[in-house]
């Protein structure tokens, strides 16, 4: 048997039906406001009944008014005893309605806008990111409310496809039609936690990959109000994303601003919260990413980490642009309270309030949700979503639609009496996003140019490194010159003087041979003259007796006479040929001399140059050294602009997706 909770019996603007798909205990009259049918009936019904069957009985009990139905991770549903949030466990059969009377609500009229998101679920995106938004504001002209659009007592409550990450594209398409100048506020379907899918109803046909939008006008005499919780606050951390993708939701890498240089997402995490890779997760539990637009947060909840490509996952996208803020979890119930407080604030009664209420934020508080109960002073109805829309995709918020009596004539509400500077802080979010990316891109760019830059100066170091080890090659060839002509030299000159002085100690041998044979001849005749002095001296005692002989003996005499004289000649000319050829044995021997010291002063130049590579020899050591060091350090640098590059030009081409 369903529970029935009636919501401010007194005035019966808002009923609250908590029933399940059967809609046990549910009749016609409870649609039934003096024989008037709602303004509008809001169905969150559980993802594990019926959908399309569910749709059905309840449009028949409804009959003509407008009907929005969307699944749900979990309802809301205020009561006193029990709290706020329904029981979520198992496969729970419950279904949640909020019924409009007609004097709370003037106006609803409902549209479904195709998202144009089939490619991004089949897990193949195809669409570049202008031509996705270009297709949703083309769809948007259909959307054409007969209602005046005012946004004091107008705004357009959104329910998108949970599972289609097509939130910012469609907030971006809304923006760039500008036909829609009130705030957009709701969520995104809810379903079962293995993300496959969820449905929405739009009165008429149950879709996905849909959004269904239904522009709310106030009654004249009551007041609306927005507002937006979340448990966080900054801990003094930020990245600024550079490499994102939004159809899958991801962010590879940051900008590190104090390097100029592109930095793994996953890295600078975990060198800002000092852990190693494997400590991150534990170290993120309890803690979320925001944006900050004009001082305001806005909730980005990390679905997941991969290591191995380092990137993370988010369940809202994040673009390009963003500047991520890291933040801690509050006390859950305590900072809702403090909200809701400050929110409630010299407003005049509360009528009821309609609930989005991220997913997150019942899984990671599920020890104490029994805690949350009596923070409204009035029936509050909702849904745990997949997401939440105030004016931007948000996640791990409660974002909140209230309803009031309108009190005096000077009722005021800061968000809505400034709602033309919201709206302009929505629509200029896209264009920051957008000029963020341009503006990192160009300092990215900055930097490879000085990059460049820098890697001409080492070019410039490494030629004067050239020119230094140019001028040691001067030196070298000097030295092979000095060798080359020392070589020549000994292979012309000293080959010639050499030959000179080999022929002349021919001659003279020859010469010595020659003087040899005349001292020889002389010898002989010294020899025959001693023995003919002898016989004479023989024959002359016997003069007398022989005379004969005697006269022989001075032929003899006469005859060796004749020949020594012929002999001292020939002597002579040997002695002359001695001395010849000894003159010109000294000639040849001081050309030799000189030419000696000449190539002892060519092999002494050929020492200093030598002594002088020695010397500089540490120096070269250090120049190649150097100019090694350099080398590698250029190629590097170079590698690194090659890369830069590459990812620059990726870059552009998202960017200009």
């Amino acid at each position: 048997m369903a529970d029935k909770l009636e919501a401010v019996p007194a005035s019966n603007w808002i009923r609250t039906l908590r029933t399940n798909a059967d809609f046990a205990g549910v009749t016609a009259s409870d649609f039934d406001f003096k024989g008037a049918a709602p303004s509008l009936v809001m169905a969150y019904i559980s993802p594990h009944v019926d959908f399309s069957r569910t749709c059905k009985a309840l449009k028949d009990l409804v009959g003509q008014a407008p009907v929005i139905a969307t699944t749900t991770a979990g309802e809301l549903c205020d009561d006193p005893e029990k709290g706020l949030y329904c029981s979520a466990s198992g496969a729970w059969d419950n279904v949640v309605l909020q019924i409009f009377s007609p004097e709370l609500l003037s106006q609803v009229e409902v549209f479904s806008v195709p998202l144009h998101c089939e490619d991004i679920r089949s897990g193949q995106p195809t669409l570049l990111r202008k031509e996705r938004v270009s297709r949703i504001v083309k769809s948007l002209e259909n959307v054409r409310p007969r209602l005046s659009i005012d946004a004091r007592d107008t705004f357009a409550l959104t329910f998108i496809d949970g599972v289609s990450k097509s939130e910012s594209y469609f907030m971006e398409g809304v923006y760039k039609a500008a036909r829609f100048p009130c705030l957009f506020i709701g969520g995104s379907a809810g379903g079962k936690l293995d993300f496959k899918n969820t449905y929405l109803f739009d009165g008429d046909k149950v879709v996905e990959n849909h959004a269904v939008l239904a522009f709310v006008k106030v009654a004249k005499d009551k007041r609306y109000s927005v507002m937006k919780s979340q448990n966080f606050r900054k801990i003094g951390y930020d990245f600024v994303v550079v490499d994102a993708d939004p159809n899958k939701r991801t962010v590879s890498a940051i900008y590190d601003a104090s390097a100029n240089k592109v930095v793994p997402f996953v890295s600078a995490l975990c060198d800002a919260l000092r852990v190693q890779p494997s400590g991150l997760e534990k170290a993120l539990e309890g803690r979320a990413f925001g944006i900050e637009i004009d001082g305001e947060l806005f909730v980005r909840s990390v679905a997941g980490i991969d290591f191995n490509t380092e990137t993370v996952t988010f369940y809202c996208d994040v673009g390009s642009g963003d500047d991520l803020i890291l933040l801690e979890a509050t006390d859950f119930i305590d900072q809702t309270r403090r909200d809701v407080d400050a929110f409630l604030k010299d407003k005049p009664p509360l009528l009821g309030v309609l609930l989005n209420d991220c997913i997150l934020r019942r899984l990671s508080n599920e020890t104490i949700l029994k805690n949350a109960k009596n923070i409204w002073p009035a029936p509050a109805v909702g849904f745990s979503t997949f997401g939440e829309l105030f004016g931007i995709n948000v996640n791990q918020t409660l974002t909140a639609v209230a309803f009031f009596e309108a009190g005096t004539s000077d009722y005021k509400d800061d968000f809505i009496d400034q709602f033309p500077i919201e709206y302009a802080k929505f629509v200029n979010y896209f264009a920051r996003c957008q000029l963020n990316r341009a503006e990192i891109l160009n300092r990215l760019r900055g930097g490879v140019i000085d990059g460049i830059s820098n890697h001409l100066g080492i070019a410039a170091k490494i030629e004067t490194v050239l020119t230094e080890v140019g001028d040691i090659g001067g030196i070298m060839d000097g030295i092979r010159h000095a060798m080359e002509s020392d070589q020549k030299q000994r292979a012309t000159g000293d080959d010639s003087n050499t030959e000179q002085l080999s022929e002349k100690f021919t001659s003279l041998n020859a010469a010595l041979a020659n003087l040899r044979q005349v001292l020889s001849v002389i010898d002989g005749i010294t020899s025959q003259t001693n023995l003919l002095a002898l016989n004479a001296t023989i024959e002359a005692a016997r003069a007398g007796e022989a005379g004969r002989g005697f006269s022989v003996v001075a032929g003899e005499v006469k005859k060796l006479a004749s020949d020594t004289k012929s002999t001292l000649t020939h002597t002579q000319a040997a002695i002359g040929e001695i001395e010849s050829s000894l003159k010109q044995l000294g000639g040849i021997i001081e050309a030799t001399r000189l030419q000696f010291k000449d190539e002892s002063q060519h092999y002494q130049d050929t020492v200093l140059r030598v002594e002088d590579i020695f010397a500089q020899s540490g120096h070269i050591e250090r120049s190649l050294n150097g100019l090694s060091a350099m080398a590698a350090e250029h190629r590097h640098g170079i590698d690194q602009m090659n890369d830069s590059v590459a990812f620059l030009r990726e870059l552009d081409a998202r960017a200009n997706a």
